[in-house]
């Protein structure tokens, strides 16, 4: 079960998104139930991909697939640097204030704007 560890951690980042994704669009009046469909849909695909990746980890040898690395870790970094960028966003649109202009030219974000 430890080897899972790294997908709690993500799914950790997948409800923070998720959190401020919502409260970032009551605050801006933007609140749409297909724009939450779709973000849904997304997190539910991070989670076939964690769970194609560990099943490779885990059993790929069994069907002739000898890989050098993991792939779990590899796939979690992917989606929670994707999810960090967009809390970051959300952020920015709840309070614009809040963070520094130079993170946010970091991850090429301005005016609270995708």
């Amino acid at each position: 079960m430890e080897s899972m560890t790294p997908v709690f951690v993500a799914l950790i980042f997948h409800i923070i998104d998720l959190l401020t994704g919502i409260v970032s669009a009551v605050r801006n009046k933007e609140l749409d139930s297909s724009k939450m469909r779709d973000g849904l849909f997304k997190k539910i695909g991070f989670l076939f991909c964690y769970l194609v990746a560990y099943i490779i980890d885990v059993y790929g040898t069994q069907i002739g697939m000898t890989l050098s690395v993991k792939l779990l870790p590899a796939i979690v970094l992917y989606t929670v640097t994707t999810e960090i960028i967009s809390i970051i966003e959300n952020i920015s649109k709840i309070n614009p204030d809040l963070l520094p202009d130079k993170l946010m030219d970091l991850f090429h974000i301005h005016g609270g704007e995708k």
